[in-house]
């Protein structure tokens, strides 16, 4: 398994590093069945007025959101995203294929945090975890779809809960 991650900050969030994204990411791989991938995508921190400019911008929606995820490959039978099988998104230079971007935003992470009883910075992992799952194929628009989500991020949460990353 190989996962690069870019992170660009581009607030003051005092979030997860790249070496934590990294590692909570590998283990999103794991549990989606993902273990031979060789993937690489980019996190970024963005204010309240980045996040509602690229929801109005990509999604026609004219509001302040957490997470959007943009999902740059299809794979509607999970097949392992390996080269062998995604040779045209393939990167020879990094040996990965990019999956995507993942914006989240440091303020609405920080407001929810105390609505769940979470830390900001544990807040905004389970966005990172949740935008990931969408990257990978996973959606809630239907009753079945939400019911896998949640159990994958159910997963996620317990594996957080006993690496005791708060």
């Amino acid at each position: 398994m190989k996962l690069n991650l870019e992170l660009q900050n581009k607030t003051n969030a005092k979030f997860a590093d790249k070496k934590l994204l990294t590692q909570v990411g590998k283990q999103v791989l794991k549990i989606f069945n993902q273990a031979e991938a060789c993937v690489s995508l980019t996190i970024f921190y963005v204010d309240e007025n980045e996040i509602k400019q690229i929801n109005k911008n990509y999604r026609n929606i004219d509001k302040i959101t957490d997470v959007i995820s943009f999902r740059l490959i299809d794979n509607p039978k999970n097949l392992p995203i390996t080269k062998e099988n995604f040779l045209l998104d393939y990167d020879e230079a990094s040996k990965t294929i990019y999956l995507g971007e993942i914006f989240i935003c440091e303020q609405v992470a920080t407001k929810q945090a105390s609505e769940f009883e979470n830390t900001p910075f544990r807040e905004a992992l389970e966005l990172f975890i949740h935008g990931f799952l969408h990257i990978l194929g996973c959606d809630h628009h239907e009753e079945k779809e939400t019911l896998i989500m949640k159990n994958y991020e159910e997963q996620m949460i317990k594996y957080l809960n006993e690496k005791n990353i708060m």
